[in-house]
């Protein structure tokens, strides 16, 4: 039988070009069914959204402004169209301009990339063992690939999408005080409505640096940590990572498994209901489709007890800013309501959920975690189970898997919380001063994740280590096994000493 022979470097590079171009497709493709199960297509091109939202999927970022046109800025005779002329018609200084960003990453685009990514990378070394050469040489071309593919989004990534007279005037704290059809007081009144009476058409494009510098970091990230958890894929990282993997990996790899299984089962079972049921069920599969790790994310921490933090807060116009006291002379200056006041929502205090979403989450998130400690320490070599530190007592095997799990733990749930967070804003200017807006953002605790994922891990990992114990010695009570521990060839020379796994001996990766 022969053994196949390593490719070359350009081979090997192309077949990395294309993982990556086949994950950018990937999440196009993701994005657009999210956005047709949203309904997009009545507010903008979904084409150009879809290779947008891709962009944010690997770090990118989204601007928007208004664009302005004669026939917007009021009807014939108005004040509005006296300003406007006098001062350079639709795109004058005059003229109320809108503006936005947004800075959010929607996991459930970049989930599907990256498990595409992965799967199309290591279709070849899943059938042959690799060199180094061969491995960096396909590294570099899926990098390469994944620079140059994202810039060219990016770039294309720009166009229009038309918002309601109703969502503007919502965004920016108009509410009902304003008066029926004002939505904007004076500078309604002033300008014919332009700010809020009437749909306003924005243009968005995305920040090409940001975007190219999350492409290298997603690639990256993606392949690193499919060869440090694939149970099928060899790769020699040599060093000092090729000592501590067979003691790490596994804990990894079962946090890693674990979440991406809930995440994709979730997401193919609300998109195949939302596209055949449609409708409202849709709307709903759309976002669930791109938000749905985001929202396990939140889920998870905040059973471990990190704080998550939803807030609002209406932007202010700038203090010096002329046009802001001419409002206020005329009755255009809005009162104070309850609606423009800033709102914060701790999402585990009582206002926002309270003990039973507290208690949801903490129950969600201790069976994940025992369960994930428990394939952990059953994956793991005996070998390789002792503690950090100088410590040979009768506990050393339990210490050693709740000190690597819960680093684990930390690890990836402060990550976690550190991608899931988002932020916002949307605002009115004028003569280059910024009249007011909303801000809004979702934020959580990476530090305060961190250190309690570590308290939580660790717990969870000391206890499926004592589990994986007491299934070893006295766990084992179907009537088959309690048959084979009392058979006299039970005890045979080829059974392995007791507290030995012999699946773990012969894997010491889980490899099974």
């Amino acid at each position: 039988m022969s053994v196949p022979r390593p490719d070359g470097p350009g081979a090997s590079a192309l077949e990395g070009a294309a993982a990556a171009l086949c994950g950018l497709v990937a999440m196009a493709a993701v994005a657009w069914l999210a956005l047709w199960l949203l309904g997009a297509g009545s507010v903008g091109s979904p084409v150009t959204m879809a290779m947008a939202l891709a962009a944010m999927a690997v770090g990118g970022s989204v601007s928007a402004g208004s664009v302005n046109s004669a026939s917007s800025t009021g009807s014939s005779g108005s004040m509005g169209s006296i300003l406007s002329g006098l001062f350079g018609g639709g795109g004058g200084g005059m003229s109320p301009s809108m503006s936005g960003a947004a800075s959010v990453m929607p996991l459930g685009v970049t989930l599907v990339g990256s498990v595409v990514l992965w799967l199309v990378f290591s279709r070849r070394l899943r059938q042959r063992p690799v060199t180094a050469r061969e491995l960096g040489a396909r590294a570099a071309g899926a990098g390469a690939a994944a620079l140059l593919a994202f810039l060219l989004v990016a770039t294309l990534a720009h166009g229009t999408i038309t918002m309601p007279a109703s969502a503007m005037s919502k965004g920016l704290g108009g509410g009902q005080s304003a008066g029926a059809g004002a939505g904007g007081g004076a500078l309604g009144g002033m300008f014919g409505g332009g700010a809020s009476s009437q749909d306003t058409t924005m243009s968005y494009d995305v920040h090409v640096g940001s975007t190219a510098f999350g492409a290298l970091v997603w690639v990256t990230v993606v392949l690193a940590l499919g060869c440090l958890v694939s149970r099928r894929v060899r790769v020699p990282l040599g060093g000092a990572v090729d000592r501590v993997r067979p003691g790490w990996a596994p804990s990894l790899s079962a946090v890693v498994r674990t979440l991406l299984v809930l995440v994709v089962v979730a997401m193919a079972l609300v998109t195949f209901v939302g596209v055949v049921v449609g409708g409202r069920f849709g709307t709903v599969a759309g976002g669930v489709l791109l938000l749905a790790p985001n929202a396990l994310a939140v889920l998870l921490t905040l059973g471990v007890g990190a704080p998550w933090t939803a807030a609002t807060h209406p932007v202010q116009s700038q203090g010096g800013n002329p046009l802001a006291s001419i409002m206020g002379a005329l009755g255009g200056g809005q009162q104070t309501t309850a609606q423009q006041q800033p709102r914060t929502e701790h999402l585990g205090s009582l206002s926002a959920g309270g003990w039973p979403l507290w208690l949801a989450a903490l129950a969600v998130t201790a069976v994940i975690l025992l369960t994930c400690a428990f394939v952990a320490v059953r994956n793991t070599a005996p070998a390789h189970t002792r503690p950090l530190h100088r410590y040979d007592g009768p506990l050393a095997r339990h210490l050693g898997a709740a000190e690597r799990f819960g680093l684990v733990t930390a690890v990836v749930l402060g990550s976690a919380v550190w991608l899931a967070g988002a932020s916002g804003n949307l605002g009115v200017s004028m003569f280059g001063s910024e009249m007011g807006g909303t801000r809004a953002e979702l934020t959580g605790s990476v530090l305060w994740t961190v250190l309690f994922g570590l308290l939580a891990g660790g717990v969870a990992g000391f206890l499926g280590s004592l589990a994986r114990t007491a299934d070893l010695y006295g766990g084992m009570t179907s009537p088959r096994r309690i048959l084979a521990r009392k058979s006299p060839s039970a005890a045979s020379s080829h059974s392995p000493a007791p507290g030995t796994d012999p699946g773990t001996l012969e894997a010491p990766l889980g490899n099974r």
